[in-house]
């Protein structure tokens, strides 16, 4: 059983975001996301170890007005005593052609908030590193966006090329990500993962089985990203005791699969009448009372 969506990822894109953020900021779900796309999948960074960061910062915009810039979602990794790294990472959908400056801006705003901690005497930390991954979520286009700030200059004169520092961004396709790749992940993640993999390849999505450990946020996204309210109906159903994705997803789907039965049914009724009485289509949907509204559905198939 297979479900067909016909809504592309990018329809609902502030009710996605949210949700996507909703499952992301959980701390075993962005660990996996670091461990498997930055690491190949070795378990260095522990959930445990990962607590929430300041996600925003302030600029000047051209007018000398003060804004507020903020990451989708931000960590720190901790070891110990001592703080390893910042973890920042940017859910896209649509390809931002300037990125690479979104990232050079956000990344610059963590050194530039570490030096300002280091004035005060008690502050004990060393610098550490800032690294942000982009997750592109579109299972229809690839990335074709700059992933270098250098990229974004359309005009380096050559002869200050090497002058000009250049910034690399970490962009992950997911809908592009390899089998074995979607394997290692060990987080609810991998549902997401493997859907997009799915309706990239096919266009049609059959649940992976297994337990998913945060249904309902992963059930949120779903609805979001397909425009199917019928998963939350389903989680709220049974109030949070199925946790097995491919079992609550098919049960889930079962109206979709029991109208294509009728459709097929009622399908063949029409064909019978054509063929035994010589009826028209038409005349043949007269004759079973069929609603003019789907009239058209069954005429592209007879």
């Amino acid at each position: 059983m297979c479900y067909n969506s016909i809504k592309s990822g990018v329809r609902l894109v502030g009710e996605k975001d949210l949700t996507e953020k909703q499952l992301f900021e959980l701390e075993d779900v962005f660990a996996d996301i670091v461990n498997v796309l930055l690491l190949d999948g070795k378990s260095l960074i522990l959930p445990e170890e990962l607590t929430p960061a300041k996600k925003d910062s302030l600029y000047k915009d051209k007018e000398l007005k003060t804004r507020m810039q903020e990451r989708d979602i931000a960590k720190l990794w901790t070891q110990g005593n001592v703080r390893m790294a910042f973890f920042g990472l940017e859910d896209q959908t649509a390809i931002d052609y300037d990125m690479p400056l979104r990232i050079v801006s956000y990344d610059g705003a963590v050194y530039r908030a570490r030096l300002l901690e280091r004035d005060n005497a008690t502050d004990k930390f060393p610098l550490y590193p800032a690294i942000t991954m982009v997750l592109h979520f579109d299972y229809e286009h690839r990335w074709t966006g700059a992933r270098t700030l250098k990229e974004c200059f359309k005009n380096i004169p050559p002869e200050l090329d090497p002058y000009v520092s250049d910034y690399k961004i970490n962009i992950f396709e997911i809908a592009w990500l390899s089998d074995e790749t979607i394997a290692k992940f060990k987080s609810d993640f991998r549902y997401l993962a493997d859907y997009y993999s799915q309706m990239r390849k096919t266009g049609k999505w059959q649940p992976m089985p297994g337990k998913a450990k945060h249904l309902k946020e992963l059930f949120d996204l779903f609805s979001a990203i397909t425009g199917d309210t019928r998963f939350i109906e389903m989680y709220q159903k049974s109030k949070g005791d199925v946790s097995d994705m491919s079992c609550v997803a098919l049960d889930y789907l079962a109206e979709e699969y029991e109208a294509r039965g009728k459709d097929l049914e009622r399908l063949n009724s029409i064909r019978n009448l054509m063929k035994s009485l010589n009826f028209t289509g038409q005349q043949a949907m007269d004759a079973l009372y069929i609603p003019q509204e789907e009239r058209k559905r069954y005429a592209d198939k007879i």
